[in-house]
């Protein structure tokens, strides 16, 4: 059985004009994907599909979390997610067109798979460097034995510095 048949969005049936879908994102569907980034997490995602004659808007916010290891002190924490997304898909060849935010799809296509993009999405959310505001949360999930330990090296960095050596050869 196809694991991606929820994300199947029937649209020769479907009649022009504005439909909603949402879609939860899990581990169970993130497993899918080989070398996912993401493996433990939970996105919800609210999808517009605006159906008009020649093409397809479809428009995602995307709001959860991503379990990461934190890259200052190596704690597991819950990344948040949040993105919004617009995909146009249009009716037809794409002869000679290349744009990320636009698809092709023929115009007998009876249904358009919506996990791929979900998932690239998803990624895409991800930030840069996986840290946590400890300092807003009262219980942070921080190892603070890390922390610490990097306080301590930070110092010692600062005044045993290669530069303090050569500045004595003067």
């Amino acid at each position: 059985m196809d694991p991606f048949i929820a994300y199947s969005i029937p649209i020769q049936g479907l009649k022009i004009g504005i439909h909603q879908f949402k879609y939860t994102l899990d581990r169970d569907f993130f497993r899918h994907f080989e070398g996912s980034l993401i493996e433990e997490g939970r996105v919800e995602v609210e999808m517009q599909l605006d159906k008009r004659a020649s093409l397809l808007v479809l428009d995602f916010v995307l709001t959860g979390y991503a379990q990461a290891a934190c890259d200052r002190c190596t704690a597991s924490i819950n990344l948040p997610l949040y993105d919004e997304r617009q995909l146009v898909v249009k009716y037809g060849d794409a002869a000679g067109d290349d744009d990320d935010e636009v698809v092709f799809i023929s115009r007998e296509a009876s249904a358009l798979q919506v996990a791929p993009y979900l998932f690239e999405f998803a990624i895409l959310a991800l930030p840069i460097t996986n840290t946590y505001d400890c300092a807003a949360d009262p219980n942070p999930p921080c190892n603070f034995e890390v922390l610490k330990f990097l306080e301590d090296n930070a110092d010692k960095s600062k005044s045993n510095s290669v530069w303090d050596a050569l500045n004595g050869l003067k």
